[in-house]
């Protein structure tokens, strides 16, 4: 039987879905586009309640399935609705072998390039009834602003365990790793005086900042791990020692406990800037409070190389000439989310380069490598 992407379908769901504007938070369109054609090909569609839960006028995440002739737990296929700004009135360009936009907005290929792909897996499944297991495809809300929606996915709706994330650039990159992000939030609570008149009697919690930034490791702590402050405020006039400062920042590695390492050293320094500061005026104790909130913006993705779907993509890829490579990446995707329930899913790339910017583009012969191998993955899954 020969089971074929069709190229030519491909790229024209593509270009009918980057005109559907669909920025974070502004997804109904897009979703109710999905939900719309997965009914046509026959699937059973979901649309969870996620929506109201991050501020989308979207319903919810869209959880549909294609059912296969083979039995076992279905394979999983997953991409984000939303694009990031600007993204509103797209008018794709084709020519020489990419896709841009005309200049004024991106692209969007990040990610209705993984999007397309899906789709056209499953038309191909419809049309041609190989042998193969049920496909479940998994098409998320938010996920430019934190994977809102993979976080508040409804896990029960999902039925299989290995999968791919359709969120990557180079087809010949497959994302295995992922780091944990936790934010670091700030408040030093120092002690007000008359800058002219008695300093001395005053805490600036500015200076307190400063001085524990100063004993800080930042930047790139080691090769899994980061750090970084990029938010502060404090002050109101020259003539105050400065009462209160906020900061805002990170910390994020690919081993857990490299992070937690970074992150109590980061409180130590807090600490030793308080003590330092710490005087007596007036007969009294005074010394700066430092309030710190270390909150996980999202865990770890982490595959094994010996997980079923990678050893499966690797292979499909060899078929069609591409050699795949397991790597790192500093930045999070659904795949981060969805790994902390229990889903196997590395990122495989789809063809997209300069995401996020106006000169974002899609490469096409990747773009059909990547569907390829995709739909070569589903038909080998489970036999």
């Amino acid at each position: 039987m020969n089971v074929q992407i069709n190229e030519k379908r491909l790229l024209d769901t593509f270009l009918k879905l980057v005109t559907i504007d669909s920025e974070s938070f502004s997804e109904a369109a897009m979703q109710k586009y999905l939900a719309e054609e997965l009914k046509k090909l026959g699937c059973t569609v979901y649309v969870d309640k996620a929506g109201k839960k991050i501020g989308s006028n979207a319903q919810g995440n869209i959880i549909a399935s294609l059912k296969g002739s083979r039995a076992g737990k279905p394979f999983l296929l997953s991409a984000h609705m939303d694009t990031v700004r600007p993204g509103k009135g797209i008018k794709p360009q084709v020519k020489g072998g990419r896709v841009t936009s005309d200049g004024t907005t991106i692209l969007a290929s990040d990610d209705k390039a993984g999007v397309a792909i899906a789709l056209e897996v499953l038309r191909v499944l419809k049309e041609k009834k190989p042998d193969c297991v049920s496909v479940q495809v998994l098409f998320t809300l938010n996920e430019e602003n934190g994977m809102g929606g993979a976080k508040n996915l409804d896990y029960s709706k999902v039925k299989g365990r290995d999968g791919l994330i359709l969120d990557n650039e180079s087809v010949n990159e497959l994302l295995v790793q992922g780091p944990e992000v936790c934010d670091f939030n700030v408040t030093i609570e120092g002690v007000a005086a008359h800058a002219g008149i008695c300093p001395e009697k005053g805490i600036s919690a500015l200076e307190v900042a400063a001085k524990a930034l100063s004993m800080m490791k930042l930047g790139r702590i080691d090769k899994d791990t980061v750090c970084n402050f990029g938010v502060i405020c404090g002050g109101e006039v020259t003539n105050i020692v400065t009462p209160v400062v906020t900061l805002k920042g990170e910390a994020r590695s690919l081993y857990p406990q490299k992070l937690q390492k970074q992150v109590k050293h980061m409180k130590d320094c807090f600490d030793k800037a308080a003590k330092a500061f710490t005087k007596r005026v007036d007969g009294k104790t005074i010394k700066p409070v430092i309030k710190i909130q270390t909150p996980q913006r999202y865990g770890a993705l982490s595959v094994p190389k010996n997980a079923p779907a990678v050893k499966l993509i690797v292979a499909s890829a060899k078929k069609f000439g591409v050699k795949m490579k397991l790597v790192s990446s500093g930045g999070g995707c659904d795949a981060n989310e969805m790994c902390q329930h229990g889903l196997v899913m590395p990122n495989v790339g789809v063809g997209c380069r300069q995401c996020h910017t106006t000169k974002e583009y899609l490469d096409l012969k990747e773009f059909y490598q990547a569907a390829a191998i995709v739909l070569d993955v589903v038909l080998s899954y489970g036999k």
